[in-house]
């Protein structure tokens, strides 16, 4: 599976776990930050399909892994 993929919707979640996923995103983000990380808006994209509910974390780890690492790699 490569990032560019189609991201098919799974399910239909509720605003309340929509929310609760920005915040996680929130939160992991800052944590980033404060470790000294960079966010690369290239990440948001699959963020936001966590938030809607069309990847679920399993699938959410390794896309911006895959991210970071061609980041690295253009470096």
């Amino acid at each position: 599976m490569t990032i560019v993929q189609r991201i098919v919707p799974k399910s239909e979640i509720s605003t309340e776990e929509m929310e609760r996923r920005r915040k996680v995103v929130r939160q992991a983000v800052a944590s980033s930050r404060i470790e000294g990380a960079y966010h690369d808006p290239d990440m948001d994209p699959v963020f936001e399909a966590y938030i809607r509910g069309e990847i679920d974390a399993n699938q959410l780890v390794p896309r911006i892994n895959h991210i970071r690492s061609s980041l690295a790699s253009k470096k």
